[in-house]
């Protein structure tokens, strides 16, 4: 917007003229030094360094222009963008706009104080608050400078409410106001050019943080204790009394010696800056652009042909850390067949700022997800010439389909492991059923005959007298009852019986199951320990079955633990939340890997032959497995073997007539 001082343009309204400003004009010194600040050097310095703070800290031009971008408007996109204050065309029209100038200095000056005396978060926000106070007097002295000489003229209050009411149709308060949400200022750069006068105390409610607001209206107060002030009674001192005004007008006199306006500045040196700040800003994009380029092809230029997908992803969320306005980022893979999640126009606070979407074939795969700290635009500008971002894409399917290759690879793998896990399931089915039908006709036609041969022999011995015939019928008595044993274990086998769970104590059951064989460990040479948790406590289950698989596999132990210099044997067991832990450990000589494939095997046996069929730890592993726990086995030849039993197990009902076994 042109700015013509002095003069007003025919038939345009001030309102009109205030409703058309699109920013406040910067001071020419502060242009000049931002716009002339050191080149760019490196990829580590892609934007110019950081601006004195002692020009624009002067400058309410230039402070409106950082509310507005809260903060974080660039130097160049400020002097690049802003108009310069034109010279005044009077002295009555200088002398406003100084004194404006000072007095708003002043209100800056006492917010840096209290802010430090008080601890505020944000100093600098409450010094652009107490600059811009007067954001309506600074608007209207940049449109129209002799109105705002007239207006500076009245020293009656009343006169210049009614002024601006009959121009504006509102005070310059208001205006304010209105300028500052327009402009997107920050919300205490807003309540303060409303709220800062004496009389508007009872609306401090309003404010959106009232006790910083109350830090600025303190600060205007201060200012209005100096020979500048603008709402000043008559019969005010000029130069007040209190050191620390003194200070504040001693120190504003320091900062403001020179002009507002700089004197020698002219319209064309104006659009030469201005043109400078915009080449500048366009070289520093160009070197973000540059950098970014080298960084995210370098990265692809690094990537393997054979790189695992989760590799590739890690190297490039670090690689789009990188870019200057990414705090986070990261690639999310997709499952086959699933759909990303459509990103909102605005997204929420704590999900991804910008999502690029990865492909291959057509079908969605992943996608980058970028956190940033500034505007999405700026970055998707500043790689959208490049086509990078394709490049990324492009590679992306590259990794997502050789993902897809070793996927289904794995899965034909996983296919023809499971076949042959069913099949050995089916032959061992097969087998059982078998064994059962065998058992079954076995069983009936063996057991008769077992019982006369038992029944026979029972007799005969009770009446011989003979030693060589008794113990002769001892031996055929033992026989029978070893043979009724294997018929009643094929059977159990084939068709285990169903569990019977009663409340006992498991400690008492495994303690009795070592107490049958204390006496053949004792001829043997071997030390046979027992430790139990909690020995006393209760469970529900079946004893017997816990009996039968404790009893294999301490049988088990003992026949590896046989041999001249004997060994231990150690079970442990644990009752807690709910599982009962068996650990049976001994110090024979192992397994190898032949017999360990076929430990659970029926009818195998890694011993000699005749010391046993081999249905024992097999028979073990099916009670185990009805009763819905797991039994598992560590051993290497020589170093011993131990068996780990977990067998689930409620606590025993509060019935009085369930009695513990």
């Amino acid at each position: 917007m042109r700015f013509q001082t002095g003069r007003k343009p025919p038939g345009e309204p001030l309102l009109a003229r205030l409703n058309g400003l699109a920013r406040l004009p910067v001071r020419a010194q502060t242009a000049r030094i931002a716009t002339a600040g050191p080149e760019p050097e490196g990829d580590d310095a892609p934007t110019p360094p950081p601006l004195p703070r002692d020009l624009p800290d002067l400058d309410p031009g230039w402070l409106a222009a950082e509310s507005a971008g809260r903060g974080r408007a660039e130097p160049l996109a400020i002097a690049a963008a802003a108009p310069w204050w034109p010279s005044p065309a009077t002295a009555p029209e200088a002398d406003a706009l100084q004194s404006l100038w000072r007095h708003a200095v002043a209100a800056a000056l006492a917010c840096r104080s209290l802010a430090r005396e008080r601890g505020d978060p944000d100093p600098a926000g409450l010094i652009r608050a107490g600059m811009l106070h007067g954001l309506g007097r600074w608007a209207v002295a940049a449109v129209d400078p002799g109105w705002f000489a007239r207006w500076t003229a009245e020293p009656d209050r009343d006169a210049r409410l009614r002024l601006e009411w009959a121009e504006l149709g509102s005070d310059l308060r208001d205006v304010g106001r209105r300028l500052a949400e327009r402009w997107g200022c920050e919300p205490l750069v807003v309540d303060a050019a409303w709220l800062h006068g004496e009389d508007d105390a009872h609306l401090l409610a309003a404010a959106r943080d009232p006790a910083r607001l109350a830090l600025v209206r303190e600060a205007v107060a201060r200012a209005e204790s100096t020979p500048w002030a603008l709402d000043a009674p008559r019969g005010r001192e000029s130069m007040p009394s209190e050191p620390h005004l003194r200070i504040l007008v001693a120190e504003v006199q320091s900062r403001c010696g020179s002009a507002f306006v700089a004197e020698d500045a002219s319209p064309s040196e104006e659009r030469a800056v201005r043109e400078v700040a915009r080449l500048r800003r366009r070289v520093a994009d160009l070197a973000r652009t540059n950098a970014t380029q080298g960084r995210l092809i370098e990265a692809l230029a690094d990537s393997s042909p054979d790189e695992a997908p989760e590799n590739w992803s890690l190297r490039a969320g670090r690689v789009w850390c990188g870019e200057p306005e990414v705090n986070a980022a990261r690639v999310a893979w997709l499952d086959p067949g699933a759909t990303p999640p459509e990103q909102p126009a605005a997204p929420a606070r704590r999900g991804a700022s910008w999502s690029i979407p990865l492909e291959s074939a057509g079908e969605p795969v992943g996608e980058v997800q970028l956190w940033l700290d500034a505007d999405v635009d700026a970055l998707r500008e500043r790689l959208a010439p490049t086509r990078i971002v394709d490049a990324w894409k492009a590679w992306a399917a590259h990794v997502a389909a050789r993902r897809r290759l070793e996927d289904r690879l794995a899965a034909a793998i996983e296919g023809g492991r499971e076949a042959s896990r069913s099949e050995r399931r089916r032959v061992q089915a097969a087998k059982l059923d078998a064994l059962a039908e065998f058992a079954a006709g076995a069983g009936h036609e063996l057991n008769n005959p077992l019982a006369v041969i038992v029944g026979r022999a029972q007799l005969l011995a009770a009446q011989t007298a003979d030693p060589d015939a008794a113990k002769a019928l001892g031996i055929i008595l033992n026989q029978a009852r070893r043979a009724h044993r294997i018929l009643r274990d094929l059977m159990f086998v084939a068709r285990p019986a169903e569990a019977r769970p009663r409340a006992c104590r498991p400690a008492d059951v495994l303690r009795s199951t070592l107490a049958e064989f204390q006496a053949e460990c004792e001829a043997r040479g071997i030390r046979l320990i027992g430790e139990f948790e909690d020995a006393d406590a209760p469970a529900w289950l079946d004893p017997d079955g816990l009996r039968h698989v404790a009893g294999e596999l301490v049988r088990n132990a003992v026949q590896a633990d046989a041999g001249p210099d004997g060994g231990s044997i150690r079970l442990r067991s644990t009752l807690r939340d709910g599982e009962l832990r068996i650990r049976v450990a001994d110090s024979g000589k192992g397994l190898g890997p032949a017999e360990a494939a076929h430990l659970f095997d029926p009818f195998y046996c890694g011993r000699q032959a005749g010391r046993g069929l081999g249905l024992g730890l097999s028979r073990a592993a099916r009670i185990v497995e009805r009763a819905g726990g797991s039994m598992s086995w560590d051993s290497a030849p020589g170093q011993g073997s131990v068996f780990q039993v977990l067998i689930p197990c409620d606590r025993p009902p509060d019935d009085p007539k369930a009695k513990i076994a």
